[in-house]
């Protein structure tokens, strides 16, 4: 009998099957704004994400940066902007440091938007965080920042880690 920790008929005890179905069900909770009547999801996350790369008073990002930033391709960033941009939350204006660069950046509506929907985010997590006590949120806190961190590492890779 083969003691390899790879080998995939091994098997699964019910803890770790109870933890993976935890985390799967955190998936399905993950877009902790609520739904928008107004925005699909991926357009609310870009518009999140571009309000803190780019508060007011800033010139705005490249497209080809914040298609970095959120790891998704620049075509795939350019359709969403052009949604937000047609509703109003977002500007694209030149750069005016490279004229042939396009910055993008939110709106005073897409800022009001964002937060809005963080005021009711945090409400929702200061309800929970009620609801567990200080105990178990300081708990929850470094039991997740700690999953998270052991998780990630197999984000860009293919293979099995132990």
């Amino acid at each position: 009998m083969s003691t390899d920790n790879h080998n995939p008929d091994k098997n699964i005890d019910n803890l770790t099957k109870e933890l993976a179905f935890v985390f799967s069900q955190l998936k399905r909770i993950g877009h902790v704004f609520s739904p928008s009547k107004d925005l699909r999801q991926s357009e609310s996350n870009l518009l999140v994400y571009l309000t803190y790369l780019c508060p007011p008073g800033t010139n705005g990002i490249k497209v080809s940066e914040l298609s970095k930033q959120l790891k998704i391709t620049s075509a795939a960033v350019t359709h969403v902007i052009q949604s937000l941009e047609k509703n109003g939350y977002i500007t694209r204006t030149m750069d005016p440091s490279d004229r042939r660069s396009i910055l993008v950046s939110a709106t005073k509506d897409g800022h009001n938007f964002v937060e809005a929907r963080e005021k009711e985010l945090f409400e929702r997590f200061h309800h929970l965080s009620e609801h567990l006590g200080t105990d178990d949120v300081q708990q929850l806190i470094r039991i997740l920042t700690k999953s998270i961190r052991f998780l990630s590492t197999y984000q860009d890779s293919d293979e099995v880690k132990p």
